[in-house]
């Protein structure tokens, strides 16, 4: 073969190759799991939820000892009215965080809407036991125990939740609940 002919062959492979060549290219995520989190916050204030999910995945995954971002995903699946999703979610974050208050009184909520009264009630009790002074977990507490006919403890988880101020939604939830007891059994 003749020298020219050679190199013009090469040169024009190179030409034609050169630039699809594959190569590895390493991509590297520069966000950490907090950052990751604050996404999936955002997406999900924007009604994103899909990309809500996705961020708090990477978040647990890149942070496996943290349980916010797996309560926030719990929270994005309760929203759907997907209880068992959430409440697989709840349960992970809870193993993460075994006293984690707001994983146990979320999974307390779902096991509610799923009409699960007996485990709610006890996931409830729990988180009331892990935090006593938040009023939105009395008030969790106080629908169940309504719903299993214990009006006398949904009483006193109303009057302690109003007891500790409430945000004005909440105490008017609350006062709602009162209300709907004194009409189903009036005190004596």
């Amino acid at each position: 073969m003749h020298p020219k002919p050679a190199l013009l062959s090469l040169l024009a492979f190179f030409c034609l190759f050169g630039c699809s060549v594959p190569r590895i290219i390493v991509l590297n995520d520069p966000l950490d799991a907090r950052q990751h989190n604050d996404l999936g916050v955002a997406y999900q204030q924007r009604g994103e939820s899909d990309l809500a999910v996705r961020e708090y995945d990477r978040a647990a995954d890149l942070d496996q000892q943290w349980a916010r971002p797996l309560i926030n995903r719990g929270n994005v699946q309760a929203e759907r009215g997907e209880w068992r999703q959430a409440e697989k979610s709840y349960r992970q974050a809870l193993r993460r965080e075994p006293g984690n208050g707001e994983a146990m009184n979320n999974l307390a909520w779902v096991l509610f809407r799923a009409e699960d009264t007996g485990r709610a009630l006890d996931w409830a009790e729990r988180a009331v036991a892990a935090n006593p002074r938040e009023p939105a977990f009395l008030d969790t507490l106080a629908e169940i125990r309504i719903a299993r006919r214990d009006h006398a403890g949904a009483r006193q988880a109303i009057a302690n939740a109003l007891a500790l101020d409430p945000p004005a939604e909440l105490r008017h939830s609350l006062e709602q609940k009162r209300a709907l007891l004194d009409a189903l059994s009036p005190l004596p």
